[in-house]
């Protein structure tokens, strides 16, 4: 057995042939023909046509003048004719009772502190009124019209900025002008 002489084939089967004295193998499983497809998938969509070559042309016209397309909007009243003058003047004169005692505080102040510090006093309230009225006055235009509450709270800021308004005009510029000019202090 130690024999190291090659090995010589004495004959060359080839492949898929069975070799000599092998058992046959069984026979497969007969073909089973493809059946209708499954109920719950949908058939599969035709392939898409294949793409078509586009051809686009573009054409750029400038116009360097004329008269325009489309007529331009009839012009919007100006302010000073959509000024409610019966309302703001109502408004103005209600709004003096309120006026005063605000002008009697930012009198106060300025004597007592400062006349800077009435000047702050008094722009802080008239930022802020100044900003809510321009709110509510757009929320009373946008509200229906059956609507009350938009029109009355509208309103409402609008007499509080007239007393704002009217107090820090009765009070502060006045005196700002006098201690400008004369160079007086307070004491």
């Amino acid at each position: 057995m130690n024999r190291r002489a090659p090995i010589t084939p004495t004959r060359i089967i080839p492949a898929g042939v069975p070799l000599p004295g092998a058992p046959t193998p069984p026979p497969g499983p007969p073909a089973v023909p493809p059946g209708p497809p499954d109920w719950w998938r949908a058939p599969a969509p035709p392939p898409p046509p294949p793409p078509v070559p586009v051809d686009i042309h573009v054409t750029v016209t400038i116009d360097q003048g004329g008269w325009p397309a489309l007529p331009d909007p009839e012009p919007a009243p100006r302010w000073w004719r959509r000024i409610r003058w019966g309302y703001n003047t109502a408004l103005a004169l209600l709004s003096l009772t309120l006026a005063g005692p605000w002008g009697a505080l930012l009198a106060a102040v300025r004597d007592e502190e400062s006349l800077a510090g009435a000047w702050v006093m008094a722009s802080i309230p008239l930022i802020v009124l100044g900003l809510l009225d321009n709110a509510r006055r757009v929320e009373a235009l946008h509200a229906d019209p059956d609507l009350w509450a938009p029109k009355w709270r509208a309103a409402t800021v609008r007499l509080l900025l007239w007393a704002a308004v009217l107090g820090t005009l009765l009070t502060l510029p006045i005196t700002t002008l006098v201690y400008a000019l004369t160079g007086v202090k307070p004491a």
